[in-house]
Order: C-alpha cells, then structure tokens, then sequence
C-alpha cells in the first residue's frame, strides 16, 4: 500500500531557509533565558524567576557572568541568521519576513526587561500618574513603594519627559495591575510596544511600495532587524509605538497626499507626538510633498489646525496637561556614554581647563553641545528644504539620524527614529550600511542595560559601530567589483 505524499501547504513556504529561521530562533531563545540572571530584573526580586526558582541565578556573580556570555552568543546567533537572510530576500515574501520576525520575537516576549531599565522609569512615572500627582513636577520618589525601588536613581526625582498619552497609558497599567503587581505590569507595557511593531508592519511596506522599493527589504531592515527586536520586545521601549504611529502617519499621506489625507496623517503623527516629541518632526516635513509653495501653505495651515486640535483634545482627555514641554530635556541630566558630542564636549573642556583657559571643563562642554544642536537645527532646516528634490521620507529619516547624533543625550535605540523610515526608501548600499550598523549596535549594550565603554570614552560605542559599518560597507563593494558576476549573491537585495 502507497503511503499518500505530505505536501506543504504553500501559506507555509516562506522563501527563507529554515536553518536561518532556526538559527536565529536559537539565538533568541538563548538571550531570554539569559534574562533572569543577567537582564534587568526588577530590584526589590523577580517574580518570575521566583515561580520557576530562578532567583538563585541572579544572586549568583558567577552565574551572572555566564548568563552574559549566554546572552552574547545569543545575540551573535541572531544578528548572523539575520544579516544571512538578505541573500534571500528577492525570493522571500513580505509576509515570509514578517513570520521571521514574529518567530524571532517570541521568546523576547516573556523573559525579563533587556538591555535598559526604562520599562521600570516608565511604571515608576505610572505609578505617580495613577495616583493624581503632577508627572511634570514629581518623579517617582514622590510615592515611597515598589515602583521607585526599580527605578534607576537618575529618573526618581526627574519629572518625566514623555507626553501626556504616554503617561495616561502608563499610569492605566499601574491601575490595571491593582498597583501591587510589577511583574504583569512589565509585560503590559510590552504589549504596548509590541503594537508599535504590528503598526510599523502595516505602515512600512505600504511605504516601501510608493518608493519602490520591495517591501521584504524594507521589512527585514525595519522589523525583523535584531537590533529592533531586543530593543522594542526585550526593552519594552515606547519609541516602538512612537515609530509605529508615525509610520502610519507618514503612509496615510502617501506620496501624492489629499487635503483628507493630510489630515488623517496630522492626528496620527500628533498622537506620536504625545508619546514621544521627536516625532514632531514629520508634521514640519508634510506640507513639502506638495509641489508648489501655495499648496504648502494651504497644507501647512491645515495640518497645524487638525494637529492642534488633536493635541489640545488629546490632552484635555487625559488630564495631565502640557508640563511635559517644559520637561523634554530633563534626561540630559547626566553625561550620555553613546553621544559623540558630549564627548567633543568633554574632550575640549578637559584641555581648555589643563591649560587654564577656563575655570571648569563643564562651561566648555555645554558650548560645545549648544553648537552642535545649532548645527543639527541647520541640516534639519537645509534637509526641509532640499527634501521635495531628495523625498520627503528620506529627508526626514535623515533629519531624525543627524538629530540623534549631534544631541547631547543618545541611547542606541534613538537610532531606530531614522533607521525605520530610512528602511522604506533606502538602496543596497544605504541598507548595506544601516544593517551594518545595527548589527554592531546590538553588542553596544549589556543586558542590564549597562554599557561596557565608560567615561571619558563618551561617544565610542558609537562612533566605533559606525566605523565597522563603514568597514564592512567598503568591504562588500569591494567583493562585487571583483566579482561583477556575483553580484546578486553578494549585495543585499
């Protein structure tokens, strides 16, 4: 008797090799179950590790040095399978990518925070929320509990920088956990930044189309990307939601955008806005996809009338009020390790006070930071301009990287602002280098969140993966002149 054929289903054939796809899955699962030992576990005890008798590892120095290495092979293991998969992205599909990306995340989804500890910042502002008190003059040691126990001390007295819905939506995961439950509120928050994921899976592509370029590839740099997953499901981070309402914004306009559409992008972008400013950016860049200076003005005053409506409903709905414009820099407090200019800054002030040229080295460092956020103001505004020559999506990706780099606060995810949107219009060899660069990035922080460079090396972490970008952007141009006809084996497509 013949044994019927097994036959794939063709909804299971997804372009990618399943060694790939395993090979990064066991990456994955190595960096979540390093997570109880050496991610960001909360302070006062980890409840997770305490159901599965997993304390004991935390507890352990040497077995928190292990479960780093874990980690770091874990994170090798992933960010390999990834940057192998783009060989195979002109015979994958979109939703091929967005299957890997999926699987990839998983095991992200229920291990601890990793590589930050601002998911604990963000409960800890919750929590002053959901208890009536001003977020934009207290911080979380205003309420001596749990949630300011976890809190690095840097954010306990900082009134909190984020906008009014992000706040209303911390502080709505406080009240949901009866706010006495840290370890279900961490996962809540997760959830939220996992929606800012499935909004940039929706958004993206639709982007990618009206720019040419094959949505797979835009995908797999702006979503499947290891870089983005540890940060947005491992770090829980609400730039993910951020990234996800804007790039919704930006597709609802589209190239050619109408009145209704400019509009229905104006409220998207405005709700971004709330959670984070920097997406306030895009609602300068939309009036310039119109081709005339009239139908900019028209534009712009439409869009400032919808975006101001929004915000003032928006904020009035959640009754925290507009405080938070006055504390948008308040996480510039301390000396960022990644920003390069805080480190000109450091470098020339300790040399101008070695030769006695200034009384403290703190006077020039804020020179120096002021001139390079000048300087960033400058290529924004030149990029504005210059943008219905260059596309709107591309001068605003750039816009948002320059910002990144010459501010004087910078976290590795910042990075992500730019990288998203630049994914939807990139070529081969821009998508060549960003790939490059978040390969490096993810080996940039530990997974407590801590950074192995320390002061006064201010900016190396960065200036060093943007060196190995440079490298291994010259080194593949290299290959294809010397290979003409491999050319499609060997440039990401």
């Amino acid at each position: 008797m013949r044994l019927p054929q097994l036959r794939i289903p063709d909804s299971l054939h997804t372009g990618v090799p399943r060694s790939i796809v395993a090979r990064g899955l066991i990456g994955s699962v190595l960096v979540a179950i390093s997570g109880p030992g050496a991610g960001a576990v909360p302070a006062y005890k980890d409840a997770v590790a305490s159901f599965l008798h997993l304390e004991w590892i935390h507890e352990s120095a040497p077995l928190r040095v292990i479960s780093a290495l874990i980690a770091l092979c874990g994170i090798i293991l992933l960010a390999s399978a990834w940057w192998e998969m783009r060989k195979v992205l002109e015979g994958a599909t979109q939703k091929a990518v967005l299957l890997v990306a999926g699987v990839w995340s998983l095991p992200l989804m229920v291990t601890t925070p990793l590589f930050s500890r601002d998911v604990y910042a963000y409960l800890g502002q919750g929590n002053v929320v959901a208890h009536d008190i001003d977020p934009y003059t207290y911080g979380p040691n205003a309420l001596g509990d749990k949630w300011r126990d976890n809190v690095d001390g840097v954010w306990r007295d900082t009134p909190s920088p984020y906008g009014p819905v992000w706040l209303w939506l911390a502080g709505r995961v406080v009240w949901a956990v009866g706010g006495d439950h840290v370890v279900p509120a961490i996962y809540l928050i997760r959830l939220l930044a996992i929606a800012g994921l499935v909004l940039i899976a929706i958004g993206l592509p639709i982007l990618a189309r009206d720019h040419g370029v094959p949505p797979q590839r835009a995908l797999w740099l702006g979503l499947a990307n290891p870089f983005i997953l540890i940060h947005t499901v491992g770090g829980a981070h609400n730039d993910s939601l951020m990234i996800g309402l804007l790039v919704c914004g930006l597709a609802v306009a589209g190239r050619h955008p109408t009145s209704r559409r400019l509009a229905g992008a104006a409220v998207l972008i405005t709700l971004a806005m709330l959670i984070k400013l920097p997406a306030v950016a895009a609602l300068g860049f939309l009036p310039m996809a119109l081709p005339t200076w009239g139908r900019r003005i028209k534009a712009a005053l439409l869009i400032g009338v919808v975006a101001a409506a929004t915000a003032v409903l928006l904020t009035a709905a959640t009754g925290l009020g507009w405080g938070w414009i006055n504390t948008v820099h308040s996480d510039s407090k301390r000396l960022s390790i990644f920003s390069p200019l805080t480190g000109t800054g450091v470098l020339v002030g300790n040399l101008l006070d070695a030769v006695g040229l200034v009384e403290t080295p703190d006077a020039a460092t804020r020179i120096v930071i002021a001139g390079g956020l000048a300087l960033a103001g400058i290529i924004a505004v030149i990029l504005l301009l210059r943008s219905p020559r260059i596309g709107l999506l591309k001068a605003l990706g750039l816009t948002l990287v320059v910002v990144v780099a010459l501010g004087p606060v910078v976290q590795p995810w910042y990075l992500l602002w730019g990288l998203v949107l630049l994914a939807a219009v990139g070529g081969e060899r821009v998508t060549l280098a960003l790939g490059a660069l978040s390969v490096a990035l993810c080996l940039s922080v530990l997974p407590d969140g801590k950074s192995l460079v320390r002061p006064p090396l201010y900016g190396a972490p960065l200036l060093a993966a943007a060196a190995l970008a440079a490298i291994e952007v010259r080194r593949s141009a290299r290959m294809v002149l010397e290979s003409p006809d491999k050319r499609r084996d060997d440039v990401p497509v």
